[in-house]
């Protein structure tokens, strides 16, 4: 049961990290603004809570 706490919070960090990225892509792609970034934080930061989500998010709008 440990490894899966375990694997679930280092899942989370991971998103947490790459939710700014994702956030801040989404925010110039549709205009600089300060309340726009702060509202895709918070949707990424709960797409972060469920493992895979932010990941599977991050992938999607990654600009090659």
């Amino acid at each position: 049961m440990r490894i899966f706490i375990f694997l679930w919070y280092a899942s989370y960090i991971v998103q947490v990290f790459l939710s700014y990225g994702t956030a801040y892509r989404l925010t110039k792609r549709g205009g600089d603004n300060g309340v726009a970034l702060y509202g895709w934080m918070l949707v990424m930061m709960l797409a972060s809570s469920i493992p895979g989500l932010g990941i599977y998010l991050w992938v999607k709008n990654k600009e090659y």
